[in-house]
């Protein structure tokens, strides 16, 4: 779940998802009654076909009818067949495969959509393709068969780059050498691709017969493959084929009907009836995909059925888009090696390994590895790389002629080095002491460079400093200056402060002045009104004597004059 929403699919979609998921299984569990003497059976309506009709949304007479007959159309008209319990269980086993891969088709698209939003094509990509090995069982079946052919076509693509090409390469550039043989797998893929007569073609002539069956299948291959030096003929229905890896016997058992893998009109027609989105998806899809008649008497026109490609033309068509997509890369391999057969850790088995490599083709590859010459370079890049070897007047115009030159200055074994005409090729290692010296003149410039940089870096490091000291000293004489002004502000401020206050004190002093002189008179003039008054009354008591004597005892009471 949490993985589907990281991939932006929404709860509704995944519900559906689980509900295809789980009506795959279901149908699994739809079994068949006969309901005649002809061997012609009906779908049971049990909880498997419940379960189904309920997950994808159909009705269940609908699928019922899908599972047990067949619509044909002969001439003008419609009939329907009624299958066999054998017709019955293929056609619920396609149905089953097909919504299995519709739906794994469409996860892909959708996971393909939401990881594409917002990045942008570079060109540039890395695929790592993971396959397995060739397999041979006790009993192998159609899935073993398509297996081992892929095997068989990557096992060319492996021996072409590692074989052919290789020592085509030595032979176009006119270097002696003597070709080392290798077992090609050529033979094996045109018995399974040769046309008309390979077992791929047969395999599909047989499938288009409406009464073609495995024993048919394989009495044709007998009839004639048995020439060819890589297949026997086995009894029954069985055929061995000798692959680049060893034997397989083939059981042809269920191969015609596998290859067929039909899908009829009335199944597609039913999953589009559904309500549910994605089985209507399914079968668009269906119909869209590129479709041929069913060859037989009862189908020339074509008619209102038909099947899509074989399997095995399909996984054909599939295998040779991926091989072209190889063959537009670089391939580089990785063989994994089984150390034994029972999987046990810490068990090497020496002959199980050495049978894989066998098979594999690496021991050929060794060989041509150590005969062979798997260092190479061209003269330009050879020449460009080791051109500081040569002196700047032995230094041409020419590639050969520099490369020759940087050989011949140095110690080396004729028979170690071939040059070509376009390309340098020597064996592994011989290149060491140049490598080494590279490594140590490469060195050397690197610190020089680091000195260089650094002596670079002392000098601007030096004029940036003084640049620092001139802008400081700049920023300081700003400062000092605004000191001054600072200063001579403050002392504006004071001195008019100062002037202030002093106009205030004599202001006031010229006040407390006026109102001591105004208070010295008033007591001056008091004073001497007292003064007066007293010599005043003096003078009239010496002149005058008593003036009058009180009614009242003994007690005399003297009355100034007012001045």
């Amino acid at each position: 779940m949490e993985a589907l929403d990281v991939v932006h699919i929404s709860k509704e979609d995944q519900e559906t998802v689980f509900a295809m998921l789980a009506a795959v299984l279901w149908l699994g569990n739809i079994s068949f009654t006969v309901i005649d003497n002809e061997n012609h059976v009906q779908a049971v309506e049990n909880e498997g076909l419940l379960h189904v009709a309920e997950l994808i949304g159909c009705d269940i007479e609908d699928l019922k009818l899908t599972l047990s007959t067949r619509k044909m159309k002969v001439g003008y008209d419609n009939i329907i067949q009624k299958l066999t319990q054998s017709q019955a269980i293929d056609a619920r086993d396609a149905l089953a495969k097909s919504i299995y891969a519709c739906l794994f088709d469409w996860l892909v698209e959708q996971i393909n959509k939401s990881l594409a939003v917002g990045k942008r094509r570079t060109g540039r990509s890395i695929s790592i393709l993971d396959i397995y090995g060739f397999e041979s069982f006790n009993r192998n079946s159609f899935e073993q068969f398509c297996i081992n052919y892929a095997n068989e076509r990557l096992q060319q693509h492996f021996n072409r780059h590692l074989f052919k090409l290789e020592q085509e390469e030595y032979i176009q550039d006119g270097i002696d050498w003597a070709k080392v043989e290798f077992e090609d797998n050529q033979d094996w893929l045109n018995l399974f691709e040769k046309r008309p007569l390979g077992l791929l073609s047969l395999l599909d002539e047989e499938s288009t017969f409406p009464n073609g069956t495995d024993l048919t299948f394989a009495n044709k291959l007998k009839q004639h493959l048995n020439s060819k030096s890589c297949f026997k003929g086995e009894r029954n229905q069985a055929f061995t084929v000798c692959h680049y890896a060893g034997e397989v016997t083939y059981d042809t058992t269920g191969f015609l009907e596998k290859n067929r893998d039909l899908l009829h009109l009335d199944s597609i027609q039913l999953l589009s009836s559904c309500t549910c989105h994605l089985p209507q998806i399914f079968a668009s899809h269906m119909l869209t995909q590129s479709e041929k008649p069913v060859v037989g008497p009862l189908h020339k026109s074509g008619g209102a059925d038909s099947q899509k490609l074989s399997v095995a033309t399909k996984f054909k068509g599939q295998l040779f888009q991926l091989m072209q997509r190889l063959e537009s890369t670089t391939p580089h391999f990785i063989r994994c090696i089984k150390p034994n057969n029972l999987q046990s850790p810490e068990s090497y088995e020496q002959g199980v390994v050495l049978q894989q490599l066998r098979c594999c083709g690496v021991l050929e590859v060794v060989r041509i590895s150590r005969s062979g010459f798997p260092t190479r370079m061209s003269h330009q890049k050879f020449a460009r790389r080791y051109g500081f070897l040569l002196f700047d007047n032995a230094a041409s115009q020419d590639p050969l002629c520099d490369s020759v030159s940087i050989l011949k200055n140095l110690i080396f074994c004729p028979r170690c080095i071939k040059l070509a005409t376009q390309n340098y090729f020597s064996e592994q290692g011989r290149l060491v002491c140049l490598k080494i010296l590279e490594t140590v003149l490469f060195m050397a410039s690197y610190v020089s460079k680091v000195a260089l940089g650094v002596t670079k870096l002392v000098n601007l490091s030096r004029s940036f400093f003084q640049g620092g000291i001139s802008t400081l000293q700049s920023c300081i004489s700003f400062f000092n200056l605004f000191v001054h002004v600072i200063r001579g502000e403050k002392t504006r401020k004071a001195y008019a402060a100062l002037l202030q206050r002093h106009r205030a004190a004599v202001t006031i002093q010229k006040q407390i002045k006026a109102v001591f002189v105004r208070n010295k008179t008033r007591h001056i003039r008091d004073a001497t009104i007292v003064i007066q008054s007293v010599i005043r009354g003096w003078l009239v008591r010496r002149c005058s004597g008593d003036i009058g004597f009180s009614k009242y005892g003994d007690m005399k009471i003297f009355f100034f004059p007012k001045f």
